[in-house]
């Protein structure tokens, strides 16, 4: 193949089979960088010559070569940026400054966007991240599929985005990274920019290789256009700000042809020049109609929506060059939650910082007074100075009517409005730089929409309505506003309009508001505010937080001397109280306004420590403390302890984090121990030691042994070794005084140590409670509690001899009352030790023992949860006995080997899933519950298809007969087949001591939960089916049974088997004190496979029923017999017969009550030879469902037959 370039001539390509050379040339002296053959078969050598012979007028230069040198003049002419107070060779490098924003594919519904205008300061960031989760793209993503973008690829791409959102910066940042190599390298060849308010300005006829004006001739720039306009990206930013012709003129259809520089740039975006190029067109929301008419097809639809949250830190970042300053603004920035929430539009955020940074970190750190309504005002004037083209008496009518638009919809939650509810003043204006439009779908029409920024913008535009009217109609509708308010008790939406203002009547900031009459109307209003916030203090309403916070604020707005020593004087008089949080309030606000003030009642305060210095002044004053820190030093001790004086009243004093000495604690401990009273303190140092144990003891013992109070020292050491343990408290509540010692938890599963040990982490938390007081060797406790923190070894000698040395601790422990203990890992072995102190230490009134993994070996759990409650009696709940020895209480639940769920398929479930036991406490006396937890570990393995399942069944049941005194059993099973049920049958009326006996199931086959419930009322009142939840546990220890329904997956033949076993979906079981016995089973399930015959039978038992030689097992098989059949069903007849003649043969059943769908005359005719076959049968009822009374195919809604019992008639 020979590729060459002649002039003046014209590529040929001859047939395959005719030539064995193809010469491809160009014309009019231009080159073929690369040929591109398609659809065709090339053999033999190929040979590419580029053999070039200049003309004798012009020399040509290669197109490769001129994207190079336009190229280089990119990169200098947008590698800096020029901002609106830059002065003459003030520029700042693009990169510097440049934050990813955040940008979507899809149109906003308008449920969305209200949630977002609603929303304020870290919540509305939330509620942004939420809706447009896995929506946000890059711009890489912009055009095709080549970059995995999930937009349909376009030749046109629209970037529309509010004012001031970025879309200029991010324009130029995509010319400049594609310059840099780092964008569409493969994509596009050249990024042309085009700005449209150039444009404007531009006047006679251009062409548009004249418009592309850069480091290239136009003759250069139109050989770069006609040789590849498919690899050309046309940025044209600010479409809202190009005036199009007035008039349809011709559209030049080429680059050279010379037109005026509208019609070419419309001639660019309809695609009627460059057809085969690409577009990228930024505009605002209120001109995205305009654009989608005039531009080519197909189109691309994005929207820039400004900063993320994580975009506003990175910006703040990026702005200021000392890191420590730039956090500390930031900081202070998410305080002001009304600066926070504009700061998500990227030219607010560059004022915002601009305005900080010229205070510079002095003046940051310091008094000096910037409020936000100072800062709402620069951001608006900015706005109209540089996002606006109207006059200063046009600007002030626009001013005018966006606050008539805000004051129409503030007061009645309005923050979307439609072009009717727009003055007609604004309606027409083509941009408006503090509006947004958007169009919302509803039904078959699209209805356009308009709303403000935010919601801050349209509370100040709002208040700014009242500054610009005159004196006389602005004090009729600020008082009007006020009284709607009723002194903050109610429109509480109305609130930050009332701040905004107090910051508006600032005499400083009303200087900044243009108009005649806003000096004489912001006194008139500044009169009002006044006699305003006197009667809001005056009616005492100040206790509530975010009313204080509110008042603070909007005397810190006002900034007026005067005003502020009355208001401070008259809340003296009635008690200040102020509760505050620097996440809240700026402490400057609080610094401010508490600089008249002589006395202070209470304040709460969540503050830094780095603040206390200036806060300390105003500490020293108050009666009242609550302090919270993020963290303490040694170094601001003696701080704290000089403002906490003496002889206050400390609500609570804590830490988040800290290192303190011993020396310092004790500072800190004395200093308290001088106060009238103290509640919950946390103190955090570096390590806990025997030493500062002695210190909390000693302060203990000496000073609060008659006050209510918390005390907990902890510990944050990277080197656990170093410290006692994580946290040790000492508290006093309830005329009880508890000891707490805990371990932080790590890892939750095995904890890393040695190479090649694994360790598991044991004790996580040993508290207790006694009453009254003695000295207790509490350094004992902490160091056999760092040794029980871990273990790696499940035989480990010393460990063992450590838990001996716990239980022995609490045994010699006078007065015990309380007990609480949870740990990661344990073995059965010291598992067992524990629950044999609990149970033969019926004193203990409370116990609380949890641990996570039960372990039986080292790979082998026998539950993923286990704990261990007493607590004391509650009417109603359980046997008489219990009012005086409160039973020990067991629940074991094993979801997984790992704590996660197993078993995903329904043949793999295991039977047995949960076990709670009740026993009461027996001294001298305990179970072998090394013994269960072997039997549970054996059955837990087991799956309802195991052969081996009813023999661990059996044994577990006979390991329960022998547990002395027990009083509950509870059981989940996966199904509750006939087995089990006959089982536990057994079981509770062969074990004379058990009364209550409860089986619970999660069946997905019958869309209900199963359970078994038997009681054996001693003398206690029943429990009706209402007051025993079967989604709940009594004793409060456990949470339910998970529903596994979604988890199973089976072959109908199998799901057609279990169903065949499931007995029914409740079934409870009483006993009297006589040793009558009360039994009900119901079958609620409404699916026609599981349905039964008879949705309940009521059966009550002769005394002597524990001695029957009753079949149970034949009843429930024939009980499920009846499951799935109708009265027309070929087996009624056989299955009815069944259960009845089960039923005949228990002796022991003295009545019967049948609950079934319908009452022919068949069944009863069955009923009524029932009762004269079956001597002790004195009573049998059958009663139709309420929903069938008046069924066609009952003879009667009711049936009842009693024998009298003198005879044998019936």
């Amino acid at each position: 193949m020979d590729v060459s370039n002649n002039e003046d001539k014209k590529g040929t390509v001859e047939p395959h089979d005719a030539v064995s050379k193809i010469s491809i040339c160009a014309q009019n002296g231009s080159i073929i960088s690369a040929p591109v053959i398609q659809n065709s078969t090339v053999t033999g050598n190929i040979n590419i010559a580029l053999n070039y012979f200049p003309g004798p007028e012009s020399e040509v230069t290669d197109t490769s070569t001129l994207i190079t040198e336009y190229k280089k003049s990119v990169l200098s002419n947008y590698v800096y940026i020029t901002e609106y107070t830059s002065r003459a060779g003030e520029q700042v490098l693009l990169n510097d400054r440049y934050t990813e924003p955040l940008i979507i594919q899809k149109h906003r519904e308008k449920k969305e966007r209200e949630n977002e205008m609603c929303s304020r300061g870290e919540r509305f960031f939330s509620t942004r991240e939420t809706n447009q989760r896995n929506q946000n793209i890059r711009l890489d993503q912009l055009f095709g599929p080549e970059n995995d973008s999930k937009m349909v690829t376009g030749k046109a791409v629209i970037l529309q985005g509010d004012s001031g959102s970025g879309k200029s910066i991010t324009a130029q940042k995509i010319i400049l990274d594609w310059a840099s190599g780092e964008l569409y390298a493969g994509l596009f060849d050249v990024v042309f920019h085009l700005r449209c308010k150039v444009l404007n300005g531009l006047s006679g006829e251009v062409s548009l290789q004249d418009l592309l004006n850069c480091s290239l001739a136009p003759e250069e720039i139109g050989q770069i256009l006609k040789d590849i306009p498919q690899r050309i990206l046309f940025i044209i930013d600010g479409f809202d700000e190009l005036v199009l012709p007035g008039t349809e003129e011709l559209l030049p259809p080429k680059p050279d042809i010379k037109s005026h520089s509208q019609a070419i740039v419309c001639s660019l975006l309809k695609g009627r020049m460059m057809r085969e190029s690409f577009l990228l067109v930024t505009t605002r929301s209120t001109s995205v109609d305009k654009l989608e008419n005039v531009l080519k097809k197909p189109q691309c639809f994005v929207e820039i929506m400004g900063f993320s949250e994580k975009g506003v830190s990175e910006y703040f970042r990026k702005f200021f060059e000392d890191e420590e300053f730039s956090s500390q603004v930031y900081e202070q920035m998410k305080i002001h939650e009304m600066l926070y929430t504009a700061c998500f539009v990227p030219v607010i955020c560059w004022i915002v910082c601009t305005i900080f940074k010229r205070k510079g970190k002095n003046g940051v750190a310091t008094s000096v007074l910037t409020t936000t309504t100072s800062i709402f005002v620069d951001i608006v004037l900015t706005l109209l100075k540089h996002h606006s083209s109207l006059n200063p008496h046009d600007e002030l009518n626009l001013l005018k009517n966006l606050g008539q638009l805000a004051e129409s919809g503030t007061p009645k939650r309005q923050v979307l409005f439609s072009r009717n509810n727009l003055p007609k003043a604004i309606s027409d204006l083509p941009n408006i730089p503090f509006l947004c439009k958007f169009h919302q779908q509803e039904r078959i029409y699209i209805k356009e929409m308009f709303r403000f920024l935010d919601l801050h913008f349209q509370e100040f535009f709002t208040a700014l309505f009242y500054m610009l009217t005159d004196k006389a109609e602005a004090k009729i509708k600020v008082r009007e506003l006020l009284e709607s308010v009723g002194y903050g008790r109610h429109n509480m939406q109305l609130l930050p309009v009332i701040r905004f203002l107090f910051g508006l009547s600032n005499k400083k900031v009303s200087r900044l508001i243009p108009g005649e009459h806003t000096k004489s109307t912001s006194t008139i209003i500044r009169a009002e505010l006044e006699i305003w916030i006197s009667k809001v203090i005056e009616k005492n309403i100040m206790d509530s937080f975010y009313m204080s916070d509110f008042i603070l604020h909007c005397l810190y707005e006002l900034n007026d001397r005067n005003i502020l020593k009355k208001v401070m004087k008259l809340w003296e008089r009635s008690g200040i109280n102020i509760h505050w949080s620097l996440k809240e309030v700026d402490s400057h606000v609080v610094m401010y306004c508490l600089q008249y003030s002589s006395r202070i009642m209470t304040m709460e305060v969540k503050s830094n420590a780095k603040d206390l210095k200036m806060l300390h002044p105003v500490l020293c004053r108050c009666t009242n403390l609550c302090l919270d820190f993020d963290s303490i030093s040694d170094g601001d001790v003696d701080l704290l302890t000089s403002a906490l004086g003496r002889r206050k009243n400390v609500g609570y004093l804590t830490m988040e984090d800290g290192a303190l000495s011993d020396e310092s604690v004790q500072k800190i401990l004395e200093t308290l121990s001088g106060q009238t009273s103290v509640g919950n303190i946390r103190l955090v140092m570096r390590n806990i030691s025997n030493a500062s144990v002695d210190l909390t003891m000693n302060f203990l013992v000496k000073q609060l042994t008659e006050r209510k109070f918390s005390l907990c020292i902890a510990s944050q050491a990277e080197n656990m070794d170093k410290s006692l343990c994580s946290e040790f408290t000492i508290e006093r509540k309830n005329d009880s005084f508890w000891f707490t010692v805990g371990h932080s938890n790590g890892h939750q599963g095995e904890i890393s140590g040695e190479p090649g040990l694994c360790y598991y982490q044991g004790f996580s938390k040993i508290s207790f409670g006694l009453c009254p007081f003695s000295a207790i060797p509490m350094t004992d406790l902490l160091k056999t509690s760092q040794n029980l923190r871990s273990f790696s070894d499940m035989k480990n000698t010393e460990f063992d001899a450590n838990v001996d040395a716990l239980l022995s601790f609490l045994s010699h422990v006078p007065g015990l009352t309380e007990v609480d203990i949870q740990a990661e890992y344990l073995t059965d072995i010291w598992t067992s030790k524990i629950l044999s102190y609990l149970q033969v230490n019926p004193k203990i009134p409370h116990i609380k023992f949890h641990l996570s993994n039960l372990m039986i070996s080292d790979e082998e759990r026998v539950c993923s949860t286990f704990s261990v409650s007493r607590k004391p009696f509650e009417e109603f709940e359980m046997h008489d006995s219990e009012e005086k020895n409160a039973s020990l209480i067991l629940a074991m639940d094993r979801s997984g080997s790992n704590g996660e769920s197993v078993h995903p398929h329904r043949l793999d479930k295991p039977a047995l899933v949960k076990l709670i036991l009740s026993f009461p406490p027996l001294k001298g006396s305990s179970a072998s519950y090394e013994v269960l937890f072997k039997r549970l570990y054996q059955l837990i393995q087991l799956t309802e298809q195991s052969p081996e399942l009813d023999e661990h069944m059996d044994s577990l049941l006979l390991f329960l007969h022998s547990v002395p005194g027990l009083k509950e059993v509870k059981v989940w099973l996966n199904n509750l087949i006939e087995s089990w049920a006959a089982g536990l049958f057994a079981l509770f009326l062969s074990c004379s001591s058990l009364l209550h006996l409860q089986l619970k199931t999660s069946m997905s086959l019958v869309s209900d939960v199963e359970s078994l419930d038997i009681m054996r009322d001693d003398g206690v009142r029943a429990r009706s089916t209402e007051e025993i939840s079967d989604d709940s546990d009594e004793d409060g220890m456990s949470p339910p049974l998970r529903d596994c329904s979604d988890e199973i997956n089976q072959s109908d033949s199998y799901e057609l088997d279990s169903v065949e076993r499931v007995v029914c979906s409740d079934i409870r079981m009483w006993k009297r004190l006589s040793g009558q016995c009360r039994v009900s089973l119901k079958c609620t399930s409404s699916s026609p496979r599981t349905k039964s015959l008879f949705s309940e039978i009521e059966l009550i038992l002769s005394e002597n029923s524990e001695k029957t030689s009753s079949d149970w097992k034949n009843f429930l098989k024939a009980y499920i017999q009846c499951k799935g059949i109708s009265i027309i069903s070929p087996t009624f007849e056989e299955s009815v017969d069944a259960l009845l003649l089960s039923l005949h043969s228990m002796s022991a059943v003295n009545e019967v009550r049948l609950t079934t769908d319908r009452l022919t005359e068949n069944l009863a005719v069955k009923i009524f030879s029932m009762c004269h076959t079956a001597p002790s049968l004195h009573n049998i009822c059958l009663q139709v469902e309420y929903s069938n009374t008046h069924s066609e195919l009952s003879v009667c809604s009711s049936l009842n037959i009693t024998r009298n019992t003198d005879s044998t008639d019936i």
